[in-house]
């Protein structure tokens, strides 16, 4: 379709083909549209190594040697423990800086950001694509209520609870699902985190029942030391108690109840602060391993469970002890009234 244009100067008409009308819409878009979002989450726990990270950055390079690349920066932020934060304005800056550092890698975010001509495309104009991905979760529960109150999309309390997010900023779709693909495909090929802490995984799982377990050999303790006591009380002559049979009864039927529950209070007492000593305290291995610090961290973290767990173990030693060292005081009640 052509417009004719009235030149107010000379009256000569201006021609606007419909290639000219493609390439003024393509640039007012690129510079005025809004470009879609698509954002993926990742829950998982996964290890992620220096060498994970560069083998992404590989895969992403792969994807857009695809198409006809024009322009391309990527950006790299890292957060420490210690609350410092290194920034790269460039991939050759984060791959060959000294990380033979003390600091523990708290968060990676990563950044792409891509002006792309896509085959088959009409008008040769690049189109602007970035892709950014943080990995790392250590909100504290300030932070969190931060998140929960800012207003923007951006800061989800999802995205912000997740492992690891990917964000895509896109125009066209078949890129974004590319890019998408890639970074799913990389995150499952990653090695589980923690995967020589078997016995703890288990622990941590069934960490509840493990905690009812030691109360309720309290309570089974009681029951035996009752049983002894009933037994003594029938069979043998105690001055202290009542001749008269219904009366025993009662009295030990009241008494019970107080055993009962003293014995549940001393179990409840010794299993809270299992949880609270030994189990609470048990650790994963750092989800990074990039610092020197973080590899350090790998080695306290192994000596620190060792520690809680040999706690742990002597604690159900005492939760199961108890049963033996209620039985051994009845039989020892027994064998002095003989």
């Amino acid at each position: 379709m052509n417009q004719p244009l009235s030149n107010n100067s000379d009256n000569s008409v201006a021609i606007i083909d419909d290639v000219q009308l493609k390439q003024f819409q393509s640039l007012y878009y690129l510079i005025k549209g809004k470009r879609d979002t698509d954002i993926k989450l990742f829950t998982d726990i996964k290890q992620f190594s220096f060498q994970d990270i560069l083998e992404l950055n590989d895969k992403v390079y792969k994807v857009l040697e695809l198409h006809k690349l024009v322009t391309d920066i990527v950006n790299v932020t890292i957060g420490f423990d210690n609350k410092e934060i290194k920034t790269f304005g460039n991939w050759h800056e984060f791959k060959n800086s000294d990380w033979n550092i003390s600091s523990r890698t708290k968060y990676i975010t990563l950044e792409w950001d891509f002006n792309l001509v896509l085959p088959n495309q009409y008008h040769q104009v690049p189109q602007t694509h970035t892709m950014r991905i943080r990995i790392g979760n250590n909100l504290k529960p300030s932070e969190m209520i931060q998140v929960v109150f800012q207003g923007d999309d951006e800061y989800d309390l999802e995205e912000a609870q997740s492992l690891m997010s990917c964000k895509i900023d896109f125009i066209n779709a078949q890129i974004c699902n590319q890019l998408k693909t890639i970074v799913d495909e990389w995150y499952k090929a990653l090695p589980e985190n923690s995967e020589d802490h078997k016995l703890i995984k288990f622990i941590l799982k069934y960490d509840d029942l493990i905690k009812s377990f030691i109360t309720l050999c309290f309570i089974t303790s009681a029951i035996i030391i009752l049983n002894y006591i009933y037994k003594i009380s029938v069979v043998y002559k105690v001055s202290v108690l009542p001749v008269d049979l219904g009366q025993k009864m009662f009295l030990f039927l009241t008494s019970s109840l107080a055993v009962i529950y003293l014995f549940y209070k001393l179990g409840n007492q010794l299993s809270d602060r299992m949880m609270r000593m030994q189990i609470g305290k048990l650790k994963r291995n750092p989800i990074f391993e990039i610092t020197k610090g973080d590899k350090n961290r790998f080695l306290e973290v192994k000596k620190e469970n060792s520690k809680y767990l040999k706690g742990l173990f002597w604690t159900i030693v005492i939760g199961l002890s108890t049963n033996a060292l209620s039985a051994l005081i009845g039989y020892t009640i027994e064998y002095f009234l003989k």
